[in-house]
């Protein structure tokens, strides 16, 4: 069976709009997302809104902890705070309710594991070898025997733990892991790649053979950027959907 996960949508709903067109010429049998669907950009509503009718289950970011009101946001710097309650200030108390309800972690098929940032934190980002190692010796990682996808980097890839201990990264292109490895994989960034491109990403699971493959989907940047700059939030949002950064 497959399932597309995605993550960091980010309220760009131009961007997931060209995502949903994917899923639905691939045909997925099941749609998660690993949170974030608020924050930095300017719908967040639709976005809230097509995961509530489109995924089958999805885990909590950050940001929507701040946009729902379970959090402050105080840790985060001052733009990423702003959108973040700019977010909060203009969803529905459905919506609201929605990213309320979501749990911190969650397994799937396949023995896969749904995180938002690190399995040892939802907030920790895991962006190198040495934390990857430190986050694979977890009870998580333990008990997840399928690989643990997250988020919360907005750059696609990963990293595989070998037999023989040797943790390694995992280009975004296609990966199996095999027997005995254990892997952290992320499907990058719908809403706001970082990884210097800036065509949307997602990836698809094959529960069976344990394969994971990344897409990448052009959208039109240039209408989410206008939203962005319109809505008044901070204009380095819309210069980083320009630059994939």
């Amino acid at each position: 069976m497959i399932v597309a996960i995605l993550s960091d949508i980010h309220a760009n709903f131009d961007a997931l709009s060209a995502v949903g067109a994917e899923l639905a010429r691939r045909r997925p049998a099941r749609i998660y997302h690993l949170g974030d669907l608020a924050g930095y950009n300017a719908q967040p509503e639709e976005c809230i809104r097509w995961a509530m009718a489109n995924a089958a289950a999805g885990v909590s970011g950050n940001h929507d902890a701040v946009a729902c009101g379970r959090a402050t946001g105080r840790n985060f710097h001052a733009a990423a705070r702003k959108a973040a309650l700019w977010s909060r200030d203009r969803i529905s108390p459905e919506c609201r309710d929605y990213l309320s309800r979501l749990p911190v972690q969650r397994f799937i098929e396949g023995g896969a594991l749904l995180v938002h940032g690190a399995p040892s934190d939802p907030g920790r980002y895991v962006d190198s070898i040495d934390q990857a190692a430190q986050e694979l010796s977890t009870l998580f990682a333990s008990v997840a025997t399928g690989p643990i996808f997250f988020g919360h980097t907005h750059a696609a890839g990963g990293f595989v733990r070998r037999v023989d201990g040797r943790v390694e990264p995992v280009p975004a292109k296609e990966f199996r892991m095999l027997p005995g490895e254990r892997a952290l994989l992320n499907p990058g960034s719908v809403g706001q790649p970082r990884d210097r491109d800036r065509d949307a990403s997602f990836l698809l699971f094959d529960t069976v053979d344990g394969t994971a493959t990344w897409v990448r989907v052009p959208y039109d940047v240039e209408a989410a950027r206008r939203k962005v700059l319109e809505s008044g939030l901070p204009r380095e949002f819309a210069d980083r959907l320009r630059d994939g950064t």
